[in-house]
């Protein structure tokens, strides 16, 4: 994670991205598969890859808890959804509903300390990076997954 003096966040760097870079190289994406096995060994390394983002997203949450941003009324957090992925959103801390408009609000109010609006800017845009990652991820996992079952019915169609 690389730390800026100013805002004091820590957003990711190129060296948090190493290990998964090297696991999760698109090469074995684009190819003919030709089975249901390879279709599974797919979906399990994007899952892995998935599963090992999780740490990195610790990080990105309790940097973003530190000053300056903690005295605001925002919450950055885990939101899971349905597919098994989990997402970082923004809460609002008054009434815990999405924090969207609040974040908002806040980074565009002149009011709001400038090394506080600097941190919101890092944040968002550390958040909707490693979102699209993680949705990527799982719309591999979804499509392999798909892909599984509609080649077993193929076979089954074949075999009569």
């Amino acid at each position: 994670m690389m730390n800026n003096p100013i805002t004091g966040y820590q957003s990711l760097a190129d060296e948090d991205y190493k290990m998964l870079a090297y696991v999760s190289s698109l090469k074995g994406l684009l190819k003919p598969f030709k089975s249901k096995g390879e279709l599974e060994l797919l979906e399990n390394n994007a899952r892995s890859v998935r599963e090992m983002m999780e740490p990195l997203m610790q990080r990105l949450i309790q940097s973003a808890r530190r000053y300056p941003v903690r005295q605001l009324p925002l919450i950055f957090t885990l939101g899971p959804a349905p597919s098994g992925a989990i997402f970082l959103r923004w809460r609002n801390q008054q009434n815990n509903k999405t924090g969207t408009p609040a974040f908002c609000h806040l980074i565009g109010d002149p009011k709001i300390p400038q090394r506080a609006r600097d941190a919101l800017l890092e944040i968002e845009r550390d958040r909707i990076v490693f979102n699209m990652q993680m949705s990527v991820l799982t719309f591999i996992i979804r499509q392999a997954r798909e892909c599984q079952e509609k080649m077993e019915q193929a076979d089954m169609l074949y075999q009569g």
